[in-house]
């Protein structure tokens, strides 16, 4: 006897399996790609390449502009205090214990090139906004600390260790 579901399930599924055969291999001219996202996954990796390099060169860019920076403020530094040329004259004596000028009518002494009052027991002056200034480089200097700043560039160096002070040591002291 014939049994008549069990023909129809066995050519239902016949016909099913023909179909997707047909469906995903098809003719080979008429193939349909399989989507694998390889296409995406590569793209993927190149914009994130793409995106580090981009950072790491950024940041190495902004490093050596710093650096350079730095050494120009250590090198004005080192310059302004080897080209300190203190001159007697007009009513001005050099002090040979300090080595600055002594206004021979006062006793003070001034630096001659900013006309500045330079205190004897620091050997410091200070300017019109109240700051305190090394006469012979024309930094500020922060008392406290001892560390100066290069009115230029504002940046901060240890006059001890020659070393560029970040914000932080300069909150903090040495």
């Amino acid at each position: 006897m014939i049994d008549y579901d069990q023909t129809l399930i066995e050519s239902t599924r016949t016909h099913r399996d023909r179909l997707n055969a047909a469906f995903v291999h098809g003719a080979q001219t008429d193939r349909r790609p399989v989507n694998t996202n390889l296409k995406r996954l590569t793209g993927s990796v190149i914009l994130g390449a793409v995106a580090c390099a981009v950072c790491l060169g950024t940041g190495f860019v902004l490093n050596t502009i710093q650096t350079q920076k730095e050494t120009a403020a250590i090198t004005a530094f080192r310059q302004v205090i080897a080209a300190n040329p203190i001159r007697p004259g007009d009513g001005l004596v050099e002090d040979e214990a300090t080595g600055y000028l002594r206004e021979t009518r006062t006793g003070r002494l001034i630096d001659p090139r900013t006309g500045f009052v330079v205190d004897p027991a620091t050997g410091l002056a200070t300017d019109p906004e109240g700051r305190t200034v090394d006469p012979r480089t024309s930094w500020y200097v922060d008392p406290a600390t001892g560390y100066y700043t290069d009115p230029a560039t504002g940046i901060t160096i240890d006059p001890d260790t020659l070393d560029v002070v970040d914000a932080a040591e300069k909150e903090g002291g040495r």
